[in-house]
């Protein structure tokens, strides 16, 4: 099985089809050990429009793939050109930007879904996007791992909340404490965080490469996200750590909280258990373990490998 991965560059988008991806091979490779299985990206960054519209790899050296994932809405028309050229299986990790016939299989958050599409053959939902993240059991769980997001459509920042929730945290768990942030943390967070907090250990962004948050998910004891960053909530599940969320206030428009599906996702997570506020934390000061840790990559290849046999001749 040859997968191909259209990427934008982002890395988010890349850990969504990478995740699914590499859930792909591992099964194939279970099933059909003596078949080749491999995965290669291919990146249109810097492509026109109409570059992408007429894209038929010609500059590429690689073996005829049987599939071809993307995700990121500036790859969705080279992924389809492509595909029909070399007349091989199409998919879509997100809500696509196109009518969902254009792909064999939308996946997506079912944050996302729309009702007339719960029954659509061509969608198949997860629990949040897929990532690369996977359960480490045979890694020791020392530390408590902090991912502080900023602020976004959803929320407001407020960063002399979120360090008193880090005191709170501090003052109650005799883990090591490590944290990072992201591209939208205010740049003077990371330095109030080493004056008020100092036994935490503040990595910036900046600092971290590319697997950085999956190796020390690996090592995690527990995880607190901040509430806007609902990706990070949902690879801190994938890795099986119990997580927290640390409160943030909402945006207000017209006198009302503002609603969306990074809220929406969020809500259903807390309601059904998965994680806790600080505010459900506080009463015992103890992260309650994840209801079911999340496996959607290889939830998804089972699926896909089901559906679609030709994948696996």
């Amino acid at each position: 099985m040859i997968i191909y991965i259209i990427s934008d560059g982002k890395r988010g988008h890349l850990s969504q089809t990478k995740g699914l991806a590499d859930a792909l091979i591992r099964r194939g490779r279970e099933l059909k050990p003596d078949l080749e299985h491999a995965c290669y990206e291919v990146n249109i960054t810097g492509k026109t429009f109409f570059n992408k519209l007429f894209y038929k790899g010609m500059d590429l050296n690689l073996p005829r793939p049987h599939l071809i994932l993307c995700a990121g809405h500036s790859t969705h028309l080279a992924a389809l050109s492509l595909a029909r050229h070399l007349r091989c299986l199409c998919m879509v990790c997100m809500k696509p930007s196109l009518p969902l016939c254009f792909f064999d299989l939308c996946i997506m958050p079912r944050h996302d879904l729309r009702a007339r599409w719960e029954r659509n053959p061509r969608v198949f939902a997860t629990v949040g996007a897929i990532n690369c993240i996977r359960p480490c059991p045979e890694v020791p769980k020392r530390e408590t791992l902090v991912l502080i997001g900023g602020p976004s459509k959803e929320y407001d920042w407020d960063g002399e909340t979120i360090i008193n929730q880090l005191n709170a945290i501090i003052r109650n768990t005799s883990n090591r404490i490590i944290l990072t942030t992201s591209r939208r943390t205010p740049k003077d967070f990371a330095a109030d965080v080493e004056a008020k907090c100092s036994s935490v250990r503040v990595v910036p962004v900046e600092e971290t490469g590319p697997n950085w948050v999956a190796e020390h998910l690996a090592e995690a004891k527990e995880v607190w996200v901040t509430q806007d960053s609902v990706s990070m909530v949902y690879e801190a599940l994938s890795s099986g750590a119990p997580v927290g969320v640390l409160e943030m206030p909402r945006r207000m428009r017209r006198g009302k909280p503002v609603s969306s599906k990074v809220y929406r996702g969020l809500k259903m997570l807390i309601e059904e258990g998965g994680v806790s506020t600080v505010t459900e934390w506080s009463h015992t000061h103890a992260l309650k373990p994840p209801a079911t840790i999340l496996n959607e990559a290889d939830r998804a290849a089972d699926y896909i490998l089901t559906h679609f046999p030709s994948l696996l001749p």
